[in-house]
């Protein structure tokens, strides 16, 4: 694909990114989305996944101001059937900060997806970077072979301040922030999606 021109403005909104580039990606429609995939996007710290976007892998045609970067990373659920989300990185990790809120088509008003808001504590304290977190409402795909479905999530990663542009040491190593819990570690995970009790939450967002 054919980088961008200058003065070009990536500027989705939500419907289009959830009915457009995620429905796209679920699907394996890959040409019709523009917003690159990390498989690993819950490892990496968010002041160097940047870099991953724009920089070293140079994996993304699409620009950045500087404060905003889009990714597409498969369902990193915990285990199968799960709802449990590792959101956990070398130093910190990712913590629910709002309800589960419904993303609706903009004329019909049809349900096609939900956003959860998340923001990045490293060692316990709060940090400027934020993220917000799309799935697709899987009855989006009745119809559709099962075999055609891939289980994706889209984030949308937010710098909220120019002191979170900061760089860790695991970016130079080329990879992700590397975690290795002990089983009794994993089991204490706290960022899932159970934190923030909301009547809208529904069955539908497992990934099947």
């Amino acid at each position: 694909m054919e980088p961008f021109q200058v003065g070009y403005r990536f500027s989705p909104s939500e419907e289009e990114l959830v009915n457009t580039h995620l429905m796209s990606k679920v699907l394996g429609y890959a040409d019709h989305c523009v917003i690159p995939e990390i498989e690993d996007f819950y490892a990496w710290d968010p002041w160097d996944l940047p870099r991953v976007y724009q920089g070293n892998y140079d994996i993304s045609n699409v620009p950045s101001d500087g404060w905003d970067w889009y990714f597409l990373c498969p369902s990193p659920y915990v285990a199968q059937n799960s709802e449990r989300i590792k959101r956990k990185t070398r130093s910190g990790n990712w913590k629910i900060t709002s309800q589960r809120d419904d993303v609706r088509t903009r004329n019909t008003r049809a349900l096609i997806g939900t956003k959860r808001i998340l923001t990045f504590y490293k060692s316990r304290v709060k940090t400027g970077w934020v993220m917000h977190e799309y799935h697709l409402n899987p009855e989006l795909l009745n119809g559709y072979s099962s075999k055609f479905q891939i289980p994706y999530i889209l984030c949308r990663l937010k710098r909220k301040s120019e002191e979170s542009y900061d760089i860790s040491p695991s970016f130079e190593g080329g990879g992700p922030s590397a975690t290795h819990d002990t089983p009794a570690q994993q089991e204490s995970i706290e960022d899932t999606d159970h934190e923030v009790s909301n009547p809208k939450d529904r069955t539908f967002f497992r990934s099947k």
